[in-house]
């Protein structure tokens, strides 16, 4: 029993280590998880879904979604980037500012239908039909732009360009200070889809209720504001393994389990956490290759020459749109970053395209770099489709081709 007291009090401070890791080294898995399964979804309805294309945005998910399924929501407790600041906030708020506040059950579980409404919105309605109106109000673009850590926040760009988004960013931050995890809770999307996900769960917190007191200091202390007092085994959804309940109950009646026995709740958190983290950096290497191949590749040089070089080599000038030569262009980006491409045209069609400097994140870049460039040069247009998960960077990209088009124009 001492041994367990001992490990309960670190839990808490452990795991708020690893958030504080996770924030720093992976502050875009939140945004990569959601955008692979967006991206696996529009593949599948068009019909269009490869393995080997979409491989990197499987890792991404599959790094998450079956330990989900298997172990809980351990990302969302654990590893999250946007949980961990709600966290942050609200521990101000408890501590220093000592506001704190608890939702009424009836209305906290009303609430908690909203995100549910907002992903089948998002599926159906914007993803299925390919709306974009509601780009600019996408608060995990501006969290991006703002809380990247070792990058210097860029609260002007945000507000500017995503003005919706950063007025929402800032109304859930502000309802964080008073009701714990408000967005976890309430709006978000993904956690919609794990909520789901992990009812299959085996792991359980089990609180025997003939052990229990009338304390309520378990359902007190749940970030996600479960009614845990109610049961004996704890089964919603709701649950994001954040353990509070555990190294708070007085009695030490609350333990996670695995088929009824004792499993060590610091023990699961790092495994899962590893699990997910190395499954993630898998799909992030398969995204982003070390040797980068920006020119224009020889299957798809081959393809158009075959079906347009001799077409385009009888034209007459008077006839013809771009000069011949190579030629520079800039685009913004990521977080507001310069991109500049250099772009080969001949006879008309643009057989080289070369990333010269880019002042992107890397990690974004590099995920949307070859899939946009391979785009381009097989389209022969500027205005492709944006990586999802990177649509800034993929802009950018997309923009400094269109500004070396115009250079080259004859027009």
């Amino acid at each position: 029993m001492e041994k367990r007291k001992h490990n309960m009090r670190f839990l808490q401070p452990f795991k708020l280590l690893i958030q504080i890791v996770s924030f720093i080294v992976l502050p875009a898995f939140y945004i990569n998880a959601f955008a692979g399964i967006h991206e696996i979804y529009l593949e599948i309805i068009h019909g269009s879904f490869d393995i080997s294309a979409l491989l990197p945005q499987i890792l991404e998910t599959v790094a998450v979604i079956p330990i989900t399924i298997l172990f809980g929501r351990f990302f969302c407790g654990w590893m999250c980037a946007f949980g961990t600041l709600g966290d942050v906030i609200y521990l101000l708020s408890s501590k220093v500012f000592k506001t704190k506040y608890r939702m009424d059950e009836t209305a906290d579980g009303v609430l908690k239908s909203l995100k549910y409404l907002l992903l089948i919105f998002l599926v159906i309605i914007v993803w299925s039909f390919g709306i974009n109106t509601f780009d600019t109000s996408n608060p995990w673009d501006v969290f991006g732009f703002i809380f990247t850590f070792g990058k210097t926040p860029a609260v002007g760009y945000a507000a500017s360009t995503l003005m919706p988004g950063f007025i929402i960013l800032i109304l859930i931050l502000a309802a964080s200070f008073f009701v714990e995890r408000f967005f976890c809770r309430y709006l978000c999307p993904l956690g919609a889809i794990f909520s789901i996900a992990s009812k299959l769960r085996i792991t359980k917190i089990r609180k025997p209720g003939d052990q229990c007191g009338k304390c309520m200091i378990c359902t007190q202390n749940c970030k996600m504001g479960i009614s845990l007092y109610k049961k004996d085994v704890v089964t919603s959804g709701e649950c994001i393994n954040c353990f509070k309940c555990i190294a708070a109950c007085p009695r030490k009646n609350i333990n996670l389990t695995v088929d009824e026995k004792d499993l060590r709740p610091v023990v699961a958190g790092v495994l899962a956490a590893s699990i997910i983290s190395g499954t993630y950096y898998v799909g992030t290497i398969a995204a982003n290759p070390s040797t980068i191949n920006y020119s224009y590749s020889d299957s798809v040089s081959s393809d158009v020459n075959n079906k347009n070089v001799s077409t385009s080599a009888d034209q007459s000038n008077s006839n013809k749109i771009y000069k011949d030569g190579t030629y520079q262009g800039t685009g913004i980006g990521f977080r507001g970053g310069t991109t500049t491409v250099s772009l080969t045209v001949k006879n008309d069609i643009i057989t080289d395209v070369q990333v010269m400097s880019s002042e992107d994140d890397e990690p974004f870049f590099n995920r949307a770099c070859n899939t946009v460039i391979d785009e381009i040069l097989s389209t022969q247009s500027s205005k492709v489709n944006a990586v999802s998960g990177a649509t800034y960077s993929s802009n950018g990209i997309m923009s400094a081709v269109s500004d070396a088009l115009s250079a080259a124009s004859l027009s």
